[in-house]
């Protein structure tokens, strides 16, 4: 009898953990994919009411710029109240600034002034749901299904990468854009709804929610930056972070468009398909990641793919040298960037879960996007010293050298690994 209400009692909370999957994935993905088809959009909106390159990419730069500042205060408040009123709040927050829009527009006009707000406001939100999905994820499972709602997750963001400036350019090619503004409004809200009914605290152990808003935010912060800097597996775990977010801006993200474009002289669509072929790798890293993290231990997998990934951005200059035919090159960069995408899927998903498994409930949200915040402020200083350097010495040398130190630093924290240090 007993063995029968253990199984019955297994039964019911794998089917909440299900529910609690399903009702995860269909929140993130309406929210995370509007946001993205509404960037790419609107910002071909600002292109083709101005006609301004600067107008347009100051669309997409504060896109960016909001998650950066906002991302350690959405930490912090993360940590004080219950995720759930963070997670519905904001796409409800969402979905009544898109009715705004909607009905403004329809009354005056979409001026630039107004898109630009839109555009704060909507990834100040975005920013704080994406804190408050990723400090909730542990208590919304039971501990053996976390690498899968990483995995998951991880494949939304894939999938919004590939289908946010693809269905972002059908919607404003051939959708009014006051409608899609007002279907925006809607999935939102409807998000909203269906994110109130997943269950929180289905995993108590790691239920963090605090309805205590009295203590300082000041001390909150120092709080959380105290956790993460007198953390020694936490610190290493970020450095790895930003390893990689170096060598991808410095290696990658520069060297690689200017050989295409400038000196390989590919035809425009041929470098589109080379870009689309990133976020399949990362489609297909992330299908494939959780069967492997049950082979290899956690660290271990994101320190060699670190390595792996420093091993293919030192091949970047590689046509240059061989002096490859266009046909030859355009294999070669597919090829390049999905293994990138596959590796980085390797290092993203384990990365989380290590970190969702090691910091404090209670510390998760502002520690998370200390993380995430500090991280981001790399990618811009590897970019312009990239930028800075080509033109100075040869083009082939530059995905060598932050490879190199990649390199090095993943060979570094395998001896330490597997000399039990860590």
């Amino acid at each position: 009898m007993e063995i029968k209400k253990d199984k019955y009692l297994q039964q019911s909370l794998n089917r909440k953990v299900q529910l609690n999957l399903f009702l995860f994935t269909s929140g993130k993905a309406v929210s995370i994919l509007g946001s993205s088809i509404y960037t790419f959009a609107i910002g071909l909106y600002v292109l083709k009411i101005t006609g301004s390159a600067l107008n347009y990419a100051t669309t997409l730069m504060l896109s960016v710029i909001p998650m950066i500042i906002i991302s350690p205060i959405a930490g912090v408040i993360a940590d004080r109240v219950p995720k759930k009123w963070l997670v519905v709040g904001m796409d409800l927050a969402n979905g009544l600034l898109f009715l705004i829009i909607y009905f403004y527009a329809k009354t005056t006009s979409l001026s630039l002034s107004v898109i630009y707000i839109s555009t704060v406001l909507l990834n100040i939100f975005t920013t704080f749901f994406g804190i408050g999905m990723e400090a909730a994820k542990p208590s919304l499972v039971t501990k053996d299904k976390l690498i899968k709602v990483n995995s998951l997750s991880k494949l939304i963001d894939s999938a919004s990468s590939i289908l946010g400036p693809v269905v972002g350019g059908i919607v404003f090619a051939l959708i009014d854009i006051h409608f899609f503004i007002l279907f925006n409004a809607i999935s939102f809200i409807f998000s909203a709804i269906t994110e109130c009914f997943i269950n929180f605290h289905l995993n108590p152990m790691h239920s963090g929610d605090k309805t205590d808003l009295k203590s300082r935010f000041i001390d909150d912060l120092k709080e959380g930056w105290h956790f993460f800097s007198h953390n020694k597996s936490i610190l290493q775990l970020f450095f790895v972070f930003v390893s990689l977010n170096f060598l991808l801006g410095f290696s990658v993200n520069v060297p690689a468009p200017y050989i295409i474009n400038q000196l390989l002289h590919l035809s425009s669509s041929s470098f589109g398909f080379i870009n689309s072929m990133f976020p399949v790798g990362l489609i297909l890293g992330t299908l494939s990641v959780e069967k492997l993290m049950q082979k290899i231990e956690f660290r271990k997998l994101l320190i060699s793919m670190n390595g792996f990934i420093a091993i293919l951005a030192m091949f970047i200059g590689l046509p240059i040298v061989l002096k490859l035919n266009p046909g030859s090159s355009l294999m070669f960069f597919s090829i390049i960037n999905v293994l990138m995408g596959i590796a980085i899927a390797y290092v993203d998903v384990p990365l989380m879960t290590i970190l969702q498994n090691e910091i404090p409930p209670a510390l998760l949200g502002r520690v998370l996007s200390l993380i995430m915040s500090l991280v981001k402020i790399v990618l811009p200083f590897a970019l312009i010293t990239s930028g800075a350097l080509i033109g100075k010495i040869s083009i082939i040398f530059i995905p060598i050298i932050g490879a190199s130190i990649a390199f090095l630093y993943s060979l570094y924290l395998l001896f330490q690994l597997n000399s039990k240090k860590i």
